[in-house]
């Protein structure tokens, strides 16, 4: 079918079904060459993809895409997923704060306004008194 490139990934630990834990062949001058696999420490193993232009990493069981250019990890659908999720968990805790201070801000000066109002009528009564006591020590 002269498929440029084809790997292999065997999940088990000793890559029992394959022979080895990640395996790849290119094809060259229509013949399949095997795929240089390099033990890169902690068991991990990787090779180089030409068609994708980037290292197939077998680690602690799991598949992973590393960009030759920087050596870092490419994101999978979940990591993105997780990290969407937790933007929009992010955003909820912000908007939730920025609500609770809104509403502490409307109860402060709420509060404020009673307090405003009850040392008004406080205020405008004591007047009252000191006017009643006035006109009874004027005697009239």
């Amino acid at each position: 079918m002269q498929i440029p490139e084809h790997w292999r990934f065997d999940e088990t630990e000793t890559g029992r079904y394959h022979g080895t834990r990640l395996g790849g062949d290119i094809l060259v001058d229509g013949r399949y060459q095997p795929v240089t696999i390099d033990e890169v420490g902690d068991g991990t193993v990787q090779g180089y993809s030409p068609m994708l232009d980037l290292y197939l990493r077998w680690e602690r069981e799991e598949l992973t895409l590393i960009d030759p250019a920087t050596g870092r990890r490419i994101a999978t659908f979940e990591d993105e997923r997780d990290r969407a999720d937790a933007e929009c968990d992010a955003r909820i805790i912000e908007e939730m704060e920025t609500r609770a201070i809104a509403e502490a801000e409307r109860n402060a000066e709420r509060e404020a306004r009673t307090q405003e109002r009850e040392n008004r009528l406080a205020a405008e009564a004591r007047i009252r008194e000191l006017e009643e006591e006035n006109r009874r020590l004027r005697g009239g």
